[in-house]
């Protein structure tokens, strides 16, 4: 992916990274739910300015900003009820991930590394 941190030439000459055009774009014209961007429309709206990003990268790149996702699409949120939804958006994909932790590390306790033993897993 750090091949797609190049600097693109936006704005009156200016030049900025992919994850700076990600930011903008959706600061600036996505701000609130009801008006989130789906993302294959932001993935065609950055391979304008590279063609060669993936879908996985784009994702990468706005995981790592301060935007929020869910089945609408990224958006820059403006009200509470947003960042509260978020969360729990958030919250029923990553309990399955750990329940799922829970059952290898259960089961292949002796591999567990000290600070995995550490914690209240079972």
């Amino acid at each position: 992916m750090a091949g797609h941190e190049c600097l693109w030439m936006v704005e009156m000459g200016e030049e900025i990274t992919i994850s700076e055009l990600i930011l903008r774009k959706i600061s600036r014209e996505h701000r609130g739910k009801e008006n989130a961007i789906k993302r294959d429309e932001l993935l065609e709206y950055c391979q304008a300015f590279d063609s060669e990003l993936t879908d996985r990268e784009m994702r990468k790149i706005y995981s790592e900003l301060p935007v929020v996702s869910c089945n609408e699409g990224i958006f820059w949120p403006v009200r509470h009820e947003e960042i509260d939804e978020f969360e729990t958006y958030l919250r029923k994909k990553a309990l399955p991930l750990f329940k799922r932790f829970k059952l290898v590390a259960k089961e292949h306790r002796q591999l567990l590394s000290e600070k995995f033993t550490q914690w209240s897993l079972f």
